[in-house]
């Protein structure tokens, strides 16, 4: 086995073969940098327990912080290396919170919309013509206002890296959805609560490193991704036709057991990019090789196939299928009538589950407080108003112009691998609420900065 000493920042590492898995983590290190990667680490391990688990949240955010402390022209990169709409989006995004936060005049907040009950409030109490910010409820705000420092600090961080980073950025993530995975094997294994993070868990689902079933499917989904990338955008041995397969099922059987019928769903997605690249490998063997892989990829599939539906505990999750009523549509239909309220300023971010009970209809209140819309877009229209859908829509504009121009270069695999991985966080977010949590939070940040990255090498299209 050879050994090779490469000088990184900070002094020499000994690394083993440079296509060893160890050399590969270590790299992660020289590309990234040691603050981003314990960032990153520190977020997904502490980050996943949503607004209930403040202390831990807290842990991240003085984290992400730091990071933007200890690395002296950090903001300058960014403002230089960015391209102009993050640069226009990401103090947009700041400033919301931010300005909800101002105390305002008394004529000026009594003023605004669906403020009546707040106004007679502190009519009662002597205090009605003090001065007021925005939001309904400051500290909420202020947590959703720290929340941000741990994308801002990722996003940051990454300007400026060298281009090979993009390829570290995929490893780490799936370094992070296989250790979630494996915590997740042990948990069941053990079968009480010793392992599990947080206490709302129960033995019934795959947690990991989060405290819902739901967030804990979609990180495996994007560590899936991220690993199909990884394939995708390096010339493939005989080794990788193995290892590269087998990973992939050991998160999609992760995916299966954390019983999200929404992440089992999400699979579509990385199945379509698998599917297109199988095509474009077959189009290259010989019509023999071509119909033995096909009918030996078709027997694997039904071997999976026969397991998932045979074995007790992924037969779980196809149970769920079985039943789609949920309060869901009643909560969106309630949160649709504080939205009128407080058009078009908002109530305030992070003010949901204070001003929703206000709204609840008794004729469809669930058993267990709703707490959430359970849908991020129009929680944020409750929340923010007209400038926080204008937020999303500038987002989503940005994002999708950053895709399309990653796709033009030779990086496209970790575009398409980031792309697929915020449509994912995107399409739960019509049913859940990802962007809540602390990881998941994070973990987009890092999607952001790779399809934001620089890019200055255009695909030769005569070659392909």
């Amino acid at each position: 086995m050879f050994v090779t000493v490469v000088p990184f920042r900070g002094g020499l590492v000994s690394t083993l073969k440079k296509d060893s898995g160890i050399a590969r983590l270590v790299r992660v290190h020289r590309d990234l940098g040691w603050p981003l990667v314990a960032l990153l680490v520190v977020a997904v391990l502490l980050g996943g327990g949503g607004i209930r688990h403040g202390l831990t949240n807290l842990v991240v955010q003085l984290a992400a912080l730091a990071v933007i402390l200890l690395q002296p022209g950090i903001v300058k990169r960014f403002l230089t290396e960015a391209p102009l709409w993050l640069k226009v989006l990401v103090p947009l995004t700041i400033l919301l919170p931010l300005m909800q936060l101002v105390p305002l005049p008394a004529e000026l907040w009594r003023s605004l919309p669906g403020r009546e009950m707040a106004v007679e409030t502190r009519d009662l109490i002597g205090v009605g013509e003090g001065w007021f910010p925005v939001t309904l409820d400051r500290a909420r705000t202020l947590i959703a206002l720290f929340a941000l420092a741990g994308p801002l600090a990722i996003i940051m961080s990454t300007a400026g890296l060298r281009s090979d980073w993009r390829r570290s950025a995929l490893v780490l993530l799936v370094a992070l959805a296989f250790a979630h995975f494996a915590l997740g094997v042990l948990q069941f294994a053990v079968g009480d609560d010793t392992l599990r993070f947080y206490e709302t868990n129960s033995e019934s689902a795959f947690y990991g490193f989060f405290v819902g079933h739901i967030a804990s499917g979609l990180f495996l989904v994007i560590g899936l991704c991220a690993l199909i990338g990884l394939f995708a955008s390096k010339k493939r041995t005989s080794l990788d036709l193995m290892v590269y397969p087998a990973g992939a099922a050991l998160l999609v059987i992760g995916v299966i057991l954390s019983s999200s019928r929404s992440a089992v769903a999400l699979l579509a997605l990385p199945g379509l990019w698998v599917l297109w690249l199988g095509w474009k490998e077959l189009r290259n063997l010989s019509p023999r090789v071509r119909w033995s892989a096909i009918g030996g990829s078709v027997f694997f599939l039904a071997l999976a196939a026969g397991l998932m539906a045979t074995n007790d505990r992924l037969s779980q999750t196809w149970e769920r299928f079985e039943d789609f009523e949920d309060s869901r549509p009643d909560i969106w239909e309630d949160t649709m009538v504080g939205i009128e309220r407080y058009w078009p300023v908002g109530s305030g971010m992070g003010t949901f589950d204070e001003v929703f009970q206000v709204e609840e209809s008794l004729e469809t209140l669930p058993a267990k407080k709703a707490a959430r819309a359970h849908n991020e877009y129009i929680e944020v229209a409750l929340e923010a108003g007209l400038f926080g859908i204008l937020l999303i829509a500038g987002w989503v504009a940005g994002l999708l112009y950053s895709a399309y121009r990653g796709l033009r270069t030779v990086h496209a695999p970790v575009t398409v691998a980031a792309a697929m991985s915020l449509l994912c966080i995107a399409l739960q977010a019509l049913i859940y609420f990802p962007l809540r949590n602390m990881a998941v939070l994070c973990i987009a940040g890092l999607l952001v900065a790779l399809l934001t990255a620089p890019v200055t090498i255009k695909r030769d299209r005569v070659s392909e």
